[in-house]
């Protein structure tokens, strides 16, 4: 069995407002030391080192933290043309290099455009009663992120990405701002000089951007990892992408 918590960061809110006892974790450990088949599953935006209280320590001191990042551009073609052996569909070698190149190999990025081509198929077969090829092209990957219903749809990525990017190191939002116009990103110097933030300062943001697989660096040149993402922060600071 899995317990999934989401949002676990709130267990310490919780604590700290004195409406958990601090014991609860330490009958989380419990659950886990009863029984090999039995497991937690912890779901949030901060890492475990992150967290700033000493709740969690008892917890932290029996397990081994394995790192979760974005899926590989093989793991992503998988996921998206062999969910099943039943499944009919199939994609265009170049489609899915496109869906990559856009969401990085974000898993709920990938899933959600995936979702919304299989639905574009079902309402021309099914709804409209149109046949068409079951082969999903570049040019439908297009027509799915080009709707508005698809960032409707991922807000609650984008905006959480972006909350998360208000906490911690301070001018995490400020670098974003800055590196959405330039899909090829800003060298160190120029990024200082843009939003003019010290040397150390700056490092820290972008460590921070870095670790939470926001930012990436590439040839000197820091920018937006998640191409999707790039276009949202343009688009909610009334930009065009």
């Amino acid at each position: 069995m899995i317990v999934a918590l989401d949002e676990f960061e709130k267990i310490e809110e919780l604590i700290k407002a004195g409406k958990i006892n601090p014991d609860f974790i330490g009958f989380l450990r419990g659950i886990l030391q009863m029984s090999s088949k039995v497991a937690l599953a912890f779901a949030g935006l901060h890492t475990l080192d992150e967290m700033t209280g000493d709740y969690f320590n008892p917890l932290f001191a029996s397990i081994i933290p394995i790192r979760v990042g974005f899926l590989s551009l093989g793991a992503t073609r998988q996921v998206l043309a062999n969910p099943d052996d039943d499944f009919i569909l199939d994609y265009k070698p170049e489609a899915l290099d496109r869906i990559y190149e856009l969401t990085h190999g974000q898993p709920y990025l990938t899933q959600l455009v995936g979702f919304l081509l299989v639905r574009l198929y079902n309402d021309r077969v099914f709804e409209m009663g149109r046949p068409r090829d079951p082969m999903f092209t570049v040019e439908d990957v297009e027509t799915v992120i080009n709707d508005p219903e698809f960032f409707t749809r991922g807000r609650y990525y984008f905006t959480g990405v972006w909350g998360q990017a208000a906490e911690g190191a301070p001018g995490q939002q400020e670098i974003l701002t800055a590196l959405a116009p330039h899909l090829q990103g800003m060298n160190f110097d120029r990024l200082s000089t843009e939003i003019g933030m010290d040397e150390t300062s700056l490092q820290e943001a972008l460590k921070t951007l870095e670790r939470h697989d926001v930012v990436k660096e590439i040839n000197g040149c820091y920018c937006i990892a998640v191409e999707l993402f790039r276009r949202w922060v343009q688009m909610s600071l009334g930009g065009s992408h």
